[in-house]
């Protein structure tokens, strides 16, 4: 994009990383598929109103949590997404 491109349409100028406070949606949408964590006080509830504890999405196949972490480590999503490299996550760092 030209810097003349950039001065009409600034929201589409690229993004060398994002801001800290995308970290813990993206992980989460890395991790399972979803962004808010389902807590055992929403499964609770959940029940109480007579609906399944986990909703028919990642939440109640792992399975399904597992091939969206797998689907999104395989392109450039991981790497534009992370805060860290591959290497630091994988020892633990």
């Amino acid at each position: 994009m030209s810097d003349e491109e950039i001065v009409l349409y600034p929201w589409r100028k690229k993004v060398k990383t994002l801001p800290e406070s995308f970290k813990n949606p993206i992980m989460n949408i890395i991790r399972m598929g979803h962004i808010p964590k389902l807590a055992a006080t929403r499964e609770r509830i959940r029940e109480e109103l007579g609906i399944n504890r986990k909703p028919p999405t990642a939440y109640k196949d792992p399975n399904a949590q597992k091939e969206v972490e797998e689907l999104v480590r395989e392109t450039d999503l991981y790497d534009k997404a992370k805060w860290g490299t591959r290497e630091e996550e994988e020892s633990g760092r």
